[in-house]
């Protein structure tokens, strides 16, 4: 099984059950709960779906919680299953594509631990994906 077999549907589903602690940003680890599990899990979750679906990763700030990053496909749909981290009445500002090598190279990246992050959470659903047969 390989995640490329996934739809948008699946990988959702896969992803909430993989999003924890050690996968959420280092700054929202203190304040991660089950009750909120996209908390600080954008940038290894925005990579994840760029491996499958391909097309842009977008970087936004969101005030007042600071960046957030989502995904818009190559039939440019918008994928953001990390927005509900934020109150409802939260403005969602439109941000600036963004390549791969920032998120998991730049000094911010370093410091927040992406790629580990990233690494984990792909790891963690890959082992979702097979040990359960999940389609």
């Amino acid at each position: 099984m390989d995640l490329k077999d996934l739809d948008l549907k699946e990988l959702e589903n896969l992803l909430r059950l993989a999003w924890c602690k050690e996968t959420a940003a280092p700054g929202c680890q203190a304040t991660w709960t089950e009750v909120n599990p996209s908390w600080g899990q954008c940038a290894a979750t925005a990579l994840i779906v760029q491996d499958i679906f391909h097309g842009d990763i977008v970087r936004c700030v969101v005030e007042p919680y600071g960046s957030h990053y989502y995904n818009i496909l190559p039939d440019r749909l918008v994928v953001d299953f990390t927005r509900e981290q934020f109150p409802g009445n939260t403005e969602h500002f439109e941000g600036v594509v963004t390549s791969r090598e920032n998120i998991l190279h730049s000094d911010r990246a370093k410091y927040a631990k992406t790629e580990e992050r990233y690494l984990l959470l792909k790891a963690d659903i890959m082992y979702l994906h097979i040990s359960s047969g999940y389609r």
